[in-house]
């Protein structure tokens, strides 16, 4: 989705954040992108191959700091969820979901309730 065209067509100074899926936007593009500064900077929480590649030119200039990507890439490992307070509010909102359907029929955050009308 994010290729070279639309890096291209993009305002220059464009950062780039992705935390969808990682085939959305093509490295090879990305780097082309940042070296020449058409994007000011990304943050990557996916990428097309993980772990990542060590021998892609992007991942290898981040993992060697090199000065045009330094401080313009931020990867993470898909992980930035896992805190201990996700793994609570997950506990807790579900509880509190749960809760709420029990005392009164009522679902929170249903997003397919018209497949659910007329079940009862």
């Amino acid at each position: 989705m994010i290729d070279a065209e639309v890096l291209a067509a993009s305002k220059p100074g464009l950062i780039l954040i992705n935390t969808a899926r990682g085939p959305i936007v093509d490295l090879d593009a990305l780097t082309d992108a940042l070296r020449n500064g058409q994007v000011q900077a990304a943050g990557l929480d996916v990428l097309p191959t993980e772990p990542a590649d060590p021998e892609h030119p992007l991942i290898k200039a981040w993992a060697n700091n090199e000065e045009w990507v330094d401080h313009r890439l931020l990867i993470t490992p898909h992980s930035a969820f896992f805190t201990p307070e996700s793994a609570y509010d997950m506990r807790f909102k579900g509880g509190e979901i749960a809760l709420t359907y029990l005392a009164g029929g009522r679902l929170q955050n249903c997003v397919n309730q018209h497949l659910l009308d007329g079940l009862n």
